[in-house]
């Protein structure tokens, strides 16, 4: 017998913090904290609640009976001892705190502060929910950690800033934000990201049979590859060293702004394409943290071992 979570999981895990991580990275961007970019400041926004919306779809048709007997999700409602039960109030007032602040956005008006402001503290709940999901279920004991609902908070943080890059870029035509600001966030998260992998995988290599069991599904078993060239080398990895290296090269001119804008004051074509060969290796990098969170919680989900097939604890 075994628990069956499975890809429809790890989608809605996966785009209910990219979602919330790319509210908070718009919130952030309007109070100046990633350089001066229109575009990161509305991108986030744009996608935060149709994102999660549709993770949220995939998770009622995941409970079972969420085609055949909508209805009876109706019961989620009462159940206030159940983390899933809060988890549908914060998913329902995100979505709908996060449509509210696409209008505004879409409008061109002031977003009122106080709605903005609940809406950047139901995104971090909506990060740490996803977490908490997975780790309050004590028939996995992997799982089963205060960890990792901090891990998936930090890579929610992480993915959205790289999305919300991503499509700001495409807004803008090329010029979305300050990189070296946004590459020095990038720095910080996917160095805690790190630590916390690692703290999680250590743990579990000592913490009993059954976990055990789970870290070595991943780490030298069957999900071995997916753990450790698209999780481990391009989705952590990479970034990190990608991220550094800006940092190191664009700490010279930090107050420049844009590298673009940077290259092009100085009159220099070579600067000029050297700058635009940074943009886009940043881009490349921020692809591969959208990976690397998808795949973080495709191995957290199927290297699952629960406690009843046999191994002792």
């Amino acid at each position: 017998m075994e628990l069956h979570w499975g890809w429809l999981i790890v989608i809605y895990l996966f785009l209910g913090g990219l979602g919330a991580g790319a509210y908070l990275t718009s919130y952030a961007a309007g109070r100046g904290w990633l350089g001066n970019s229109p575009a990161l400041k509305r991108a986030g926004y744009f996608m935060a609640a149709p994102i999660v919306a549709f993770g949220t779809l995939l998770l009622v048709f995941d409970l079972g009976q969420g085609l055949k007997k909508p209805w009876l999700l109706i019961g989620l409602l009462r159940n206030f001892s159940s983390v899933m039960t809060w988890g549908v109030y914060i998913l329902a007032l995100f979505i709908c705190v996060g449509l509210l602040v696409a209008f505004f956005v879409w409008k061109k008006k002031e977003i009122p502060g106080v709605l903005e402001h609940v809406g950047a503290l139901l995104a971090f709940s909506t990060c740490a929910y996803t977490g908490l999901l997975v780790a309050v279920v004590e028939a996995i004991p992997f799982w089963n950690t205060y960890v990792m609902p901090v891990l998936f908070v930090v890579s929610a943080f992480s993915t959205g800033l790289s999305i919300t890059v991503l499509v700001s870029n495409i807004i803008d035509k090329g010029v979305h934000s300050d990189e070296y600001k946004v590459s020095k966030l990038h720095f910080y998260l996917v160095s805690i990201e790190i630590v916390l992998v690692a703290f999680i995988f250590s743990m579990a290599n000592a913490g009993g049979a059954v976990k055990a069991a789970s870290a070595a599904k991943a780490i030298s078993g069957e999900l071995a590859l997916w753990f450790w060239l698209f999780l481990v080398v391009l989705g952590l990895v990479v970034p990190l060293l990608i991220s550094a290296f800006a940092v190191k090269k664009l700490g010279r001119s930090a107050h420049t702004g844009h590298a673009l804008h940077a290259a092009a004051g100085s009159g220099n074509t070579v600067a000029l394409e050297q700058g635009q060969g940074l943009v886009n290796v940043l881009l490349l990098s921020d692809a591969l943290v959208v990976l690397g969170g998808f795949v973080l919680r495709y191995v957290v989900i199927f290297a699952a071992v629960p406690i009843w097939n046999g191994i002792l604890m």
